[in-house]
């Protein structure tokens, strides 16, 4: 099966609501491997490695606001390269 790798930005309330933590056991129940982190304008980025439909649920995921606690306004995603990973984990 093929493997993806996609960049995510996602921007609104998400910074101090316990999505980084929450984004990390979601990914992580879904197999996705890849990282979750606060960028310094407000947003967190997800870069996550997985199959088509592993890819498919994250960004439904996104769309249907996320995490509790979160307000998502509006996120922005695109393929890139594929970086080796292990896991799934919460970078500082």
């Amino acid at each position: 099966m093929t493997q993806y790798s996609i960049a995510i930005n996602v921007y609104g309330r998400v910074q101090g609501v316990g999505f980084r933590y929450q984004t990390y056991h979601w990914a992580k129940k879904n197999k996705l491997k890849g990282y979750v982190r606060n960028m310094n304008d407000g947003s967190v980025k997800i870069v996550a490695c997985g199959n088509d439909e592993q890819i498919k649920k994250l960004t439904h995921w996104l769309e249907q606001g996320g995490p509790p606690g979160a307000n998502i306004e509006h996120f922005q995603s695109q393929f890139c390269d594929s970086e080796e990973m292990d896991d799934f984990s919460i970078r500082h």
